[in-house]
């Protein structure tokens, strides 16, 4: 019994011990494993190679070589320009894009070391070993003079295979480094040139714009005026004054316009911005290949009565892009179309219609007459109550609204100040309910080659299509019968 106690008890002491020694490698291996971690990561730190380290203020000159240009940024102090170019605006977004890539230049390793080839190897195989790198014949070539006077070289040559990197030569080493610079070094030197062309739309009492250009048989005058009114708040607030702006079409007619339409001359002025800028200081033939020797479209915005500036542009190409130049600059733009509202509208989008309906609760009646047919709606009005009918038969309030809406808000297709000798095939007569108010008569009249005029109250400013005459009977006929009225195409 007490040889089993003593060798249970000297068990006990080496399953303690085994315990205690396991416990000490646990903690011994996790604190070299954190020193070999801490170590690590101070040496993939100290792995970053720093190859530039200039600021913007250390650089006299920054001379780029790729494939389609070679051009030189001279550090005129508070900016860089473009040299041969220096009384042109830069952009700022590419200048500040370019020195903060040289500002902290890093790479992520080392590949090779020209500078540690033996006495054996000759010139030859450097070169062999640059072209593995594509460094025989480099993409780009950044060259850097600082005000000290020395002078930064690397040439860039393939991607790699990762597609994130390029590899750069610098001095007698080649680095692999991040290949986002490689955006920056490809663009021409138009790029570095300033690419707004109008600034925000400004403050002002009175505004003109005029378009012109041969895509208008003539022009198109807006005036715009912003009127002032005053509305009564609460004691503590005052009157507070607020304002809208009322445009009206001066030219080739007199019409006010509603801001939704104006928006097609106004959209695409201010804040314009170019894709891309294509020349400077065009020559009389490079207008000409640009189509701006005969621009398609010209807008020019006058401010409370002093003229601001006007655009000239090209037709839209295959792409759907123009060439612009803004008038009192050299340089010539290259613009999205669709930015701009104001290229090709003509005066019928503007006005959108000839004649603007009224609220039914207005009207007292309204009739459609052709050599055929012959619609008389007579509108009665008790209290809130509207009834409607046609020839003596009752017609649904709702139909006969869509109806007039539909008819009378003609989409004209041209303006035309031409007459006719032919006879009338459609009226509508509109009565009002105010006795004060004259009758409006619409009428169209054939031209012969498919179209009619439209004239309200005598007077024809646009044509439309013939159709529109059996499209308005056939609505006529659908309030009639109780159906869907259908919109004028």
């Amino acid at each position: 019994m007490k040889k089993q106690t003593t060798a249970l008890l000297i068990s006990l002491a080496v399953v303690v011990l085994l315990a205690g020694l396991l416990i000490f490698l646990m903690v011994r291996f996790q604190s070299e494993g954190d020193q070999t971690g801490q170590n690590s990561a101070q040496s993939s730190e100290d792995e970053t190679i720093h190859l530039l380290s200039l600021s913007s203020e250390d650089i006299n000159t920054i001379t780029i070589e790729n494939p389609v240009d070679t051009f030189t940024l001279v550090n005129e102090g508070d900016q860089f320009v473009v040299e041969g170019f220096e009384e042109v605006a830069v952009s700022s977004l590419n200048i500040n894009n370019l020195t903060a890539s040289i500002a902290d230049l890093t790479a992520d390793r080392e590949i090779l070391s020209l500078s540690e080839e033996s006495e054996a190897e000759t010139i030859g195989d450097s070169a062999q070993k640059l072209s593995q790198y594509g460094l025989d014949q480099p993409q780009y070539i950044l060259k850097i003079v600082t005000t000290e006077g020395t002078e930064e070289i690397l040439t860039f040559g393939d991607d790699a295979l990762d597609n994130n990197s390029i590899y750069v030569q610098y001095g007698d080493q080649v680095y692999l480094i991040d290949n986002a610079i490689a955006d920056i070094l490809a663009k021409d030197h138009y790029s570095f040139l300033d690419n707004q062309i109008t600034d925000i739309e400004p403050e002002y009492e009175q505004a003109t714009i005029t378009l012109s250009g041969t895509v208008r048989p003539s022009p198109i005058t807006l005036e715009i005026k912003t009127v002032q009114e005053e509305e009564s708040e609460s004691e503590d607030e005052g009157v507070v004054s607020s304002s809208e702006k009322e445009y009206t079409l001066t030219t080739p007619l007199e019409q006010t316009i509603t801001e939704a339409s104006a928006s097609q001359m106004t959209d695409g002025l201010f804040s314009l911005y170019a894709n891309s800028v294509e020349a400077v200081s065009p020559t009389e033939d490079e207008l000409a290949s640009f189509g701006l020797d005969q621009p398609y479209s010209i807008v020019t915005v006058w401010f409370d009565g002093t003229e601001s500036f006007t655009l000239k542009a090209s037709a839209p190409d295959r792409n759907n892009y123009v060439y612009l130049m803004k008038e009192g600059s050299p340089l010539v733009y290259l613009v999205s179309a669709s930015r701009l509202s104001w290229l090709k509208v003509q005066t019928e989008q503007l006005t959108q219609s000839v004649y603007t309906p009224v609220e039914v609760t207005e009207l007292s009646g309204f009739s459609v007459t052709s050599e055929d047919a012959s619609y008389d709606f007579v509108v009665e009005h008790s209290g809130d109550e509207t009834k409607v009918s046609c020839n003596g038969q009752q017609v649904d309030t709702e139909l006969f609204e869509d109806l007039y809406q539909t008819v009378t808000a003609i989409p004209p297709d041209k303006m035309s100040f031409k007459t006719s000798s032919l006879q009338t095939v459609l009226t509508m007569t509109i009565d009002y309910r105010d006795e004060q108010r004259t009758d409006d008569v619409i009428e169209l009249i054939p031209t012969g080659d498919g179209s009619v005029l439209i004239s309200i109250n005598g007077e024809s400013r646009y044509t439309a299509s013939q159709d529109l005459v059996y499209q308005i009977l056939g609505n006529c006929q659908n309030a009639v019968d109780g159906k869907e009225i259908s919109n004028l195409a």
